[in-house]
Formats: structure tokens, sequence, C-alpha cells
């Protein structure tokens, strides 16, 4: 006679590997969405200047000029939501409720939080106003140079040397870990190693990224902390433990936010990559006042004509045919692909 063995479930999960944010600590907060969808920044320009003349009647300090100002407009899209539901078989109720917890946790760490991250940093790199194209093979012998050479374009923009960190995909950081240059965790003590530091580099914290977090070709991103506004307008999360046509808890959620590049600090952003993330620069052309413009292959552009930059200016439009300049006016544009980020290129009325 055949024996039938009955089949045990264990009651402990095997939990998959999962990751806290990666960007959280960067996030930049200083501007608040609450009770608001969109907001608009406003940044005031500066004035020229010019030399004091004492020997003028009146205007010694120049002709008075009204200040202008620009406007960027951020509006939050961003609302992934999710449901799910706990069949209790012949679970006690305590039971049922802690493991419809423990599906919630395990839902955040493995789909909420990463996909947050992976949002805002393609957001970060495709806004960068620094680019550092490198055509040539990446290498342990040169990425200490190259994050150099980033990170003094940055400071050269008067972006402050305090508060960068250095986003840096696995496969760079393995190049990274062989580099004489490179400064060990000791450095850094317990606490940064907990932020997921793992070295500095040129003064920089280096945060290592799973591969897939960083649009492909990023050898590094360099991001100054002020230079983003990343709400999280809603973080609604629930537990229903009687839903009708359900015999246990249904678990739902969703989380409303959005990453936005401040126009007046997009050089607290630099990428270095390969030649397929960076875009090259639009070519213009300019005949009777009107600049025609050519992207790379495969991408389109964004101009301006008010002197604003493009990649963040609220009348940035697309372009679709020659565009005819007043006096005065610049056009200025930029390649436009998805997952990649454009160089930029202007052309003054002539």
């Amino acid at each position: 006679m055949a024996v039938n063995y009955t089949t045990k479930y264990e009651q402990k999960i095997a939990e998959r590997f999962h990751k806290r944010s990666v960007t959280d600590s960067a996030c930049g907060n200083e501007y608040s969405f609450v009770g608001a969808k969109t907001i608009r920044i406003y940044s005031v320009n500066t004035a020229d200047e010019t030399e004091y003349d004492r020997n003028k009647g009146s205007n010694r300090f120049g002709d008075p000029k009204n200040l202008d100002d620009t406007i960027q407009e951020m509006t939050c899209t961003q609302q992934p939501a999710f449901t799910f539901c706990i069949e209790p078989l012949d679970n006690s109720d305590q039971a049922i409720e802690k493991s419809a917890g423990k599906a919630l946790r395990r839902q955040l760490d493995e789909k909420t939080i990463p996909n947050m991250d992976k949002y805002r940093l393609k957001k970060w790199v495709m806004n960068a106003n620094i680019q550092i194209k490198w055509t040539t093979t990446l290498a342990k012998n040169n990425i200490v140079e190259l994050i150099i050479k980033t990170n003094s374009a940055m400071t050269d923009a008067l972006v402050p040397l305090e508060n960068r960190t250095i986003f840096m995909p696995t496969e760079s950081y393995a190049l990274l870990k062989q580099n004489l240059d490179f400064i060990s965790v000791d450095a850094l003590g317990k606490e940064a190693l907990a932020r997921g530091v793992v070295g500095m580099v040129d003064g920089c914290p280096v945060k290592p990224i799973p591969k897939g977090y960083l649009p492909a070709g990023v050898y590094f991103l360099i991001k100054y902390k002020g230079s983003t506004v990343d709400p999280v307008k809603m973080k609604q999360y629930d537990v229903l433990k009687k839903v009708q046509g359900y015999a246990g808890p249904v678990v739902q959620g969703v989380t409303y936010y959005d990453s936005f590049v401040l126009g007046t600090k997009g050089d607290g952003l630099a990428v270095c990559g390969n030649a397929d993330l960076i875009l090259d620069a639009p070519t213009l052309a300019i005949a009777s006042h009107a600049v025609t413009a050519t992207p790379p292959t495969g991408a389109t552009v964004r101009y301006t004509t008010d002197g604003t930059n493009p990649r963040y200016s609220a009348t940035a439009k697309d372009y679709t045919a020659a565009v005819t300049l007043k006096e005065g006016e610049i056009f200025k544009a930029i390649s436009v692909k998805d997952g990649c980020v454009g160089m930029a290129s202007e052309q003054a009325y002539k």
C-alpha cells in the first residue's frame, strides 16, 4: 500500500534582498507643495556692472533698467499605487494582521522605494546642467581624474564644496576600488556606512548604486543637495481588516511624488558618461534672422529665445521649424531624448 505524505508549509517567509533608499539623503526639500499640485518658482536676474562716471550730471551709476525674472513651473505627476489581499486560511486574527503588515513593508522595500530612487536619479541625470562626455574607455587609472575634472567644473560654476554626493553604478565603482587614490570607508566611520557611503574622492562621499538604477551610459553623477526639489506630497498605506468580498485584510497604498531640478542651481548636478548618454548639442544655422536646428539622430530639440535655459524654463518650446529672431533675442537649444542629457548650443540674432 502506498504511503501518502502531507506537504508542510513553513510559516517563516524566505525574504528577498532589498535596499533602503539611496536618494533620500540627497533630496532637496526647500520648497513646499503642501496644498498644491503645482508651484511656480521665481528667480530674479541681476544687472550688468559698468564704470562709475563722476563726470555725469545724473545717472553716474549707469542707466537703470528693470530687473526681469525667470519662472519655473513644477507639477507633481508620479502617483503609483498598489493593492493586494491576504488570504487567512487557518491563521489566527493576530497572525493575519501581522502578515499583512509584513507584506506592506515588503511591497515598500522591494517596489515603491526602488522605483522612486530610479525615477529621481533619471530626472537628476537628464537635467544635469554640467556634462562631461568621455568617449574613451573608462578605466581604474582614469576614473579619479574624471571625478576631479567633473568636480572642478562644478566649483568653477560656484557650486558650494560641501553637500556634494557622488552616485556611481557598480561597474564604475569596481574600477574605483582598484584605484590607489580611493580613500576607504575607514576614514568615514559607521554613520557614513549606514547612509550607503563607502569612501571619499576629491572631498565627496561615494554612493555605489545597483546596476539599472541609473540610466545606461552613466559613469557617475555628482549632486549638490540643494540643487533639486523632491516633494513627496502624500504617502498613504492602509491595511483594511474587513472588505466586502474578501475573507482576509486588503492592503493598499499610493505615493504621490516627483523630482525637479532648480534652474538657478542646475550646475549643482554634473554627470559623466559615454556618447550614448550625453547627446551632442543641436547644430544651429541662421539666415535672414531665422535659426534652424538639427539634433543628433533620434533626438529632438527644446529651445528658448528669451535668454533662459531651455532645460528648466517655463518658456521653453519644442522645435518644429525655423525660428525667426527679433533683435536682442538669443536662440538657446538642447538636444532631448528619454534617458539622455543634451549639451547646449546658442545663436544670437544677426
